[in-house]
């Protein structure tokens, strides 16, 4: 209003109807603040804050995917983080109010899984190692430590509320265009490098990662794609159920226990040797088989190709419609096995005897002697069970086809069936103990023989059809 003698004065309302930000409480003059429409320190501030948190939803939103993979849990997690943080950043950007409590949620936010991702880098999480640290988790935890810091020091009222100067560009333009170059080179794997690590733990909250895992020849990194020793690591890994080191490594020792134990009962040589020798020689080789049950099978010396095939069988149609009605009707009747055969417990009951320990991704085989040397393929009477360990509680995973013949069988109509035949195992009372890579004394040392023991090769061909594996 214009007071007698002409000087314009602002009231309270003017005053409040101009106010903005944390500094909107009543009371506070801006009559003395910077210009209208020029860029504060508080400003800069909040420009970055909401600019680091959306660089950090970006990379987590680049990597939920295969979270959800590895875990579902996992996946929701940096979903939900995403999402929070895009909120936070619109929040900042177009000043929804109040502005106090935005602000104090995107400290607390970014802070809280800022601090996660270091205690899984120091200390570790319960039971796990502390984990290596990545590029795209180290620039989104970096990122969160910005926006948290930023929004505290607005919150608090630590910066002055004057001008940055002119070009505003250079407060909040170039810290713009770094974070969008930081988090393209993040979340591009062949320029940020790989997310994965050592044990399968993930950059940013410290998840199990898809595609990271050790093998129990070496407890490699597996997460890399380039050439034919990073594509085996890779089957490894998958076989071994992506499993980080110590699962790994656990799970080694019962199969190492679980064939020493088999080797030592079933062995008719071992028993004449010293305790010490007999334990030492069992315990070197069930440590070798385990180890190399994986990654050893090779051709015989004539190399004929008659191991398993390890790399990607593409299918090849089938047009005839008879030929397709007839391999339905093979299917079908292979199916009607699995119902009752479910545990390894109704194998035995059927006739069937363990005849390899349990390996992961290729199961524990039990043979029906009777049926192989009965007439040949017949898909409603499997010569082999494949079970997920050796309890008899064990899982039927899938079902195996075995024929003795000096050529591989027709099986199943179409292309689309491989047999292989094994000719050297490691056999000792009946029980596979070595691949065919063992060494001849290796295995005569523990009792053993190499080869199946048949007049003609036996050709083996699996079935993967049980529900859920």
């Amino acid at each position: 209003m214009r007071p007698e003698g002409g000087e314009i004065v602002g009231t309270s309302a003017d005053v409040q109807q101009g106010s903005d930000g944390p500094d909107d409480a009543p009371g506070v003059d801006r009559t003395t603040g910077p210009a209208a429409g020029s860029t504060t320190v508080p400003d800069a501030a909040r420009a970055v804050a909401a600019v680091a948190m959306l660089g950090a939803a970006v990379i987590h939103f680049a990597y939920a995917p295969e979270h959800l993979d590895a875990q579902t849990s996992h996946g929701v997690f940096f979903l939900v983080v995403a999402w929070l943080q895009l909120v936070g950043a619109a929040a900042l950007v177009f000043r929804w109010r109040p502005q106090p409590s935005w602000l104090r949620g995107t400290a607390a936010l970014n802070g809280a899984v800022a601090a996660l991702w270091l205690l899984t880098r120091t200390a570790g999480l319960p039971d796990d190692e502390p984990e290596a640290v990545g590029f795209p988790d180290a620039l989104a935890s970096a990122l969160e430590v910005v926006a948290a810091a930023a929004a505290l020091a607005i919150g608090l009222r630590w910066l002055a509320e004057r001008p940055v100067g002119r070009p505003a560009f250079a407060v909040t333009g170039l810290p713009t265009a770094a974070v969008v170059a930081l988090v393209t080179a993040a979340v591009i794997p062949g320029v940020g490098g790989d997310h994965t690590h050592d044990d399968g733990v993930d950059a940013g909250t410290g998840e199990l990662a898809a595609g990271a895992s050790a093998s129990a020849t070496g407890h490699d990194d597996h997460g890399t794609t380039d050439g034919a020793d990073d594509w085996n690591a890779q089957r490894i890994a998958a076989l071994e159920g992506y499993l980080p080191d110590d699962e790994v490594e656990r799970h080694r020792q019962i199969h190492v226990e679980y064939l020493s134990e088999q080797i030592r009962n079933r062995s008719r040589t071992l028993g004449d040797l010293p305790e010490a020798e007999r334990e030492a020689t069992i315990t070197a080789f069930a440590k070798w088989s385990v180890d190399n049950a994986l990654t050893s099978e090779a051709p015989p010396d004539d190399g004929e190709a008659t191991m398993h095939s390890h790399g990607v069988d593409e299918w090849q149609p089938i047009t005839d419609p008879d030929d397709l009605t007839e391999l339905q009707a093979q299917l079908q009747e292979a199916g009607t096995v699995i119902p009752h055969m479910s545990t390894a417990a109704d194998a035995v009951d059927a006739g069937y005897m363990q005849v390899t320990p349990y390996v992961p991704g290729i199961g524990a085989h039990y043979l029906n002697i009777d049926l192989l040397q009965g007439d040949g393929f017949d898909p409603g009477k499997p010569e082999m069970l494949l079970y997920n360990g050796n309890e008899p509680t064990s899982e039927l995973i899938g079902l195996s086809y075995a024929v003795l013949a000096d050529e591989a069988p027709e099986g199943f109509v179409g292309p689309n069936d491989s047999w292989h035949r094994h000719i050297g195992l490691c056999i000792v009372g009946a029980l596979v103990v070595g691949p065919e890579s063992t060494p001849e004394e290796d295995c005569e040392s523990i009792g053993g023989r190499k080869g199946m023991g048949f007049d003609k090769p036996m050709w083996m061909g699996h079935l993967w059809q049980v529900p859920g594996w």
